[in-house]
């Protein structure tokens, strides 16, 4: 079956165009292309870690989309805080959310960063274990288990990247989508250039103009990202983007080795 593509649309702009309210505390409305009217979720902007953020039990969808979020003052700052105490923060603040999330049938999907708490592929699976296989090593760890659960994991690997990675580009999403892709919930697509205004800096633009390497990045999702697991793609310039992934994500023999360690995680599970 094709692999599900979802658009994430500007919840403003499509509240507007539907004569209706914009979702509360909402950024993005993440639509599958095949049943729009279905929302799969929503992405909820700002620092989770900030002591304000909070969910909306009208957000449209059961997923809620967010950042992992940061000790620093901005929002894509970066601070040696979020290694030290950051972890702590965040297990903190999934803990308070738990309850209110399990209640309204929500799961919070969390969108690490490369200045975030969930910084790297160790550090993001290092939580996703705490909360889906605690007391387990996640090395060996089977994929995300089916059916209602309070916490998942979404990978945007451009904002995964340091504009000092990009010389390396392609070993770099070779270890993030090895290691995350069999995990995650979501894989979002866009893609990241060198901030004119900030040259340390990475800033998102439209698919095809920018850094990530289109044709491997699209073997490592067919070869490391479960057929089932959704595409989600900036809905503004959707037509370019879902030219840019060429309609579907072809599928590609699956590295022997690593089937079979993901076999005997699937006996362990």
């Amino acid at each position: 079956m094709p692999r599900p593509i979802v658009a994430l649309h500007d919840a403003r702009t499509l509240a507007t165009l539907a004569g209706a309210a914009a979702p509360p505390a909402c950024d993005l409305v993440a639509a599958p292309l095949e049943s729009p009217g279905t929302p799969l979720g929503a992405f909820v902007g700002g620092n989770p870690l900030d002591g304000h953020w909070a969910v909306d039990a009208e957000l449209p969808g059961d997923w809620v989309l967010a950042w992992s979020g940061t000790l620093a003052d901005g929002l894509f700052e970066g601070t040696p805080a979020n290694w030290m105490r950051g972890p702590a923060r965040l297990n903190e603040t999934c803990t308070d959310l738990a309850p209110q999330l399990a209640r309204h049938g929500k799961r919070l999907v969390l969108v690490p960063h490369a200045r975030h708490v969930l910084s790297d592929a160790r550090s993001a699976l290092t939580w996703w274990c705490e909360r889906l296989f605690p007391g387990e090593r996640f090395e060996l760890l089977p994929p995300a288990p089916p059916g209602p659960r309070t916490f998942g994991l979404a990978l945007d690997p451009g904002a995964l990247l340091e504009p000092s990675m990009l010389p390396d580009i392609e070993d770099h999403l070779q270890s993030l989508l090895s290691a995350l892709g069999p995990r995650i919930d979501i894989l979002l697509l866009r893609d990241v250039r060198v901030d004119p205004a900030d040259p340390d800096s990475l800033a998102p633009c439209a698919l095809g103009t920018g850094a990530l390497p289109r044709e491997r990045l699209l073997e490592l999702v067919a070869r490391h990202v479960p057929e089932q697991v959704p595409v989600a793609v900036p809905g503004a310039g959707l037509a370019a983007s879902l030219a840019w992934l060429g309609g579907t994500i072809p599928r590609t023999p699956e590295d022997p080795a690593r089937k079979e360690a993901m076999d005997d995680c699937g006996e362990r599970a």
